[in-house]
């Protein structure tokens, strides 16, 4: 079963049973999987025990809500949950992170993960570490979603600003974030030929989609004409 389908994975705050869901920054991957699951019809959210984690499905997409904090040990969470799922292939799988380095209203797909030693023991550093340390590989997808209001944050520690509740003007960003990330989601997650357009294009109509710092627009062009006039003038 999870061989052929697409699961996404998203991690976050703790799920407390019995306490209403706050719309914390922490809160904005599950809040994701839960428009996905509004957006496509799918089934109502069941608690596997096994894993201990919700889960909905539909067709070949599968959405998992661990109710664990990010914050403990989310390596062997996602370890169980693919080994629940007979999930091999990590190609498959997307996982959906609050970014507190990315403003809100921004996201970016991420198509393996990488540790930067320069940043050292950094938080991200730490939670990817451990999930690679536990699946044993890097070349699963990556949803980063902005949840940082930088520079009238005021800089807290991780635990704590994640808790911190989003504003109306915050939340009315996230969402329309998870608008204009639908159609990319079709491309990057289902494999689907929804978008055609090349990198420009895509940047003018999703302004949200963060720059791939691989693309480089052309200057050769501009380039050549420009040592015609030097050589020209001399």
């Amino acid at each position: 079963m999870g061989n052929r389908s697409k699961i996404l994975i998203a991690l976050g705050n703790e799920i407390k049973r019995g306490v209403a869901s706050h719309q914390c920054k922490g809160d904005v991957p599950r809040m994701y999987v839960n428009y996905l699951r509004q957006r496509y019809n799918m089934d109502e959210w069941h608690h596997a025990s096994n894993v201990n984690s919700f889960i909905c499905e539909k067709n070949n997409i599968i959405l998992i809500k661990p109710v664990t904090s990010l914050e403990k040990n989310s390596g062997l969470v996602i370890k169980n949950i693919l080994n629940y799922l007979n999930c091999e292939d990590l190609k498959n799988v997307c996982i959906i992170l609050p970014d507190l380095y990315r403003s809100i209203g921004k996201f970016k797909y991420k198509n393996y993960t990488k540790i930067y030693e320069k940043l050292g023991p950094d938080f991200y550093n730490i939670l990817n570490s451990n999930i690679i340390n536990n699946v044993l590989n890097n070349n699963f997808l990556q949803l980063c979603i902005g949840v940082s209001n930088y520079p009238n944050e005021v800089k807290n520690g991780v635990a704590s600003t994640l808790q911190e509740c989003l504003n109306d003007g915050e939340l009315k960003k996230i969402f329309k974030t998870f608008q204009l990330a639908d159609e990319y989601f079709n491309k990057k997650v289902m494999n689907s030929k929804v978008i055609t357009t090349n990198y420009i294009h895509l940047k003018e109509k999703y302004p949200a989609m963060e720059p791939q710092k691989s693309f480089r627009r052309s200057t050769a062009s501009r380039r050549y004409i420009l040592d015609v006039y030097r050589h020209m003038y001399k």
